[in-house]
């Protein structure tokens, strides 16, 4: 019944609201979707990971944004934050993960004919395709898993798993839950199912290449940094991220002649320290970094939060309105984050 109230009814009666009036409550203009690609296409190397948009839906998606929104560019939203002018009332600026090869191919056309950019958070090591990230692998070996059910292969992943101590009520739900210290079982449960990872990126140029994101730069669409190789940054030390950070950046910076000063955490901004903030921002390594977690104020002025508009078939419109009214549960709260793929 929870579920069921969170996905259905909940939204419904928030919908409800003027969008006026949520912004009146919420006191913040600017709201950050972000999706990963989107495709009429069944892509193994995602499908087993969470639902994304098909090409009509996002279309009407972005439609929905405009016909309410203002868009914004990344560079508005830096020059705003530096204090060059306000935020428009009620203005969107959209975003984009992990640098799927859809981003060119579907993605920048349709926004481009709308005559609206966006920001595309890029892993830098997959870039040109050169290997295959592990959250892709965890796709893979789900859907490969699902023609072996009941099978010997099936009973010596799950005991494999187990004698890892990776928990999760099936195994689809194990798999997800390998991280980045344990990544290297998915090369394990490859060898086990029979899943050649390499020749999947070879064959299927899942990820953006160079070219490709030079094309987008050219159209104006602006590039950001979303790690080296996807770790869950409550994983790591303080180190770690900032090394993870500084060289995701860097390194878009220097390939493409492009100030990349800009971050989103894979998975989630939880548990993220104010030392790595304050670095960040003090030393002017990131002008500003993006989350996840709805549309609340987060704690740190250049650090904003998102929403997601996967993992479900609702409109926009009323995934908007779930998120105001989540804003509006967990403010007393002081609850500021969640977390995705």
């Amino acid at each position: 019944m929870s579920a069921f109230f969170k996905q259905n009814v909940g939204p419904f009666l928030c919908s409800f609201i003027p969008l006026d009036i949520w912004h009146r409550l919420e006191k913040i203009e600017l709201i950050v979707p972000h999706w990963h690609l989107a495709s009429d296409q069944d892509l193994p190397h995602v499908t087993g990971l969470y639902r994304y948009r098909r090409c009509r839906e996002f279309a009407e998606d972005v439609d929905y944004f405009l016909r309410h929104y203002k868009s914004v560019s990344m560079g508005d939203v830096i020059g705003y934050l530096n204090g060059v002018g306000e935020f428009p009332k009620r203005c969107v600026l959209f975003t984009f993960d992990d640098g799927f090869r859809e981003i060119h191919d579907i993605v920048a056309p349709i926004l481009y004919t709308k005559g609206v950019t966006a920001t595309f958070f890029l892993i830098t090591s997959v870039i040109d395709n050169r290997e295959l990230c592990y959250p892709q692998k965890k796709s893979i070996l789900i859907n490969a898993l699902a023609s072996l059910e009941g099978s010997y292969t099936e009973r010596e992943v799950a005991r494999c798993l187990t004698e890892a101590g990776i928990e999760g009520p099936d195994i689809a739900a194990k798999i997800r839950n390998i991280y980045y210290r344990k990544r290297y079982l998915l090369d394990k449960l490859g060898s086990i199912i029979g899943c050649d990872y390499e020749n999947y990126v070879n064959s299927v140029q899942p990820y953006l290449t160079t070219e490709q994101i030079k094309e987008l730069l050219k159209k104006g669409f602006f590039i950001g940094a979303h790690s080296l190789d996807h770790p869950k940054y409550s994983e790591l030390s303080l180190e770690e991220q900032i090394y993870q950070t500084i060289e995701s950046t860097r390194f878009i910076s220097t390939q493409f002649n492009h100030d990349c000063k800009t971050f989103a955490f894979p998975y989630t901004d939880r548990g993220i320290s104010p030392d790595f903030y304050h670095k960040m921002f003090s030393e002017n390594i990131l002008k500003a970094s993006f989350g996840i977690g709805g549309i609340a104020r987060g704690r740190f002025l250049r650090h904003l939060p998102r929403f997601s508009m996967e993992r479900t078939n609702l409109p926009a419109g009323k995934i908007l309105a779930r998120q105001f009214g989540r804003a509006l549960i967990r403010r007393p709260l002081g609850v500021r984050t969640g977390s995705v793929v």
